[in-house]
């Protein structure tokens, strides 16, 4: 009986430390999303700088075709007309839309310096509350 008992203890202490594995964090980075999509208030995680701007699709200007840019550095260049910009014409451009990294969804965004900036400064996804900010300071 007593080695019934002690399998029946092992099992479950297994069970156990499998249930609150994912829990606990590791070594590595913690993936592990507690955050429920419909009570989400706040943002779960994000990033900040222009270097990490989530992918942006911008309409070319000639034919009007969708541009996807996937990093902020990369050149614009259309998949559809032989026009092509560098990164630096990004603010020229009609933005259509960001992509959040996280989930793939398409990201609400905004400027809050509009008089000061030609250029995208913020952006939240509402499916897993990813939050991007244009980190940038000002001198006097």
């Amino acid at each position: 009986m007593t080695d019934a008992l002690q399998t029946l203890f092992r099992g479950v202490k297994g069970a156990g430390k499998r249930i609150i594995a994912p829990l606990q964090r590791g070594d590595g980075p913690n993936k592990f999303r507690l955050s429920a999509v419909d009570t989400a208030t706040t943002t779960h995680d994000g990033d900040n700088g222009w270097a990490k701007r989530p992918p942006a699709t911008l309409e070319c200007p000639r034919c009007e075709a969708d541009i996807l840019q996937h990093n902020a550095r990369d050149n614009i260049d259309c998949p559809r007309c032989v026009a092509e910009f560098s990164h630096e014409e990004f603010p020229d451009l009609e933005l259509k839309s960001l992509t959040c990294p996280v989930c793939r969804s398409e990201m609400t965004h905004g400027q809050r310096h509009p008089e000061s900036l030609d250029i995208v400064e913020w952006a939240t996804c509402d499916g897993c509350r990813y939050h991007w900010e244009f980190k940038h300071s000002y001198s006097d």
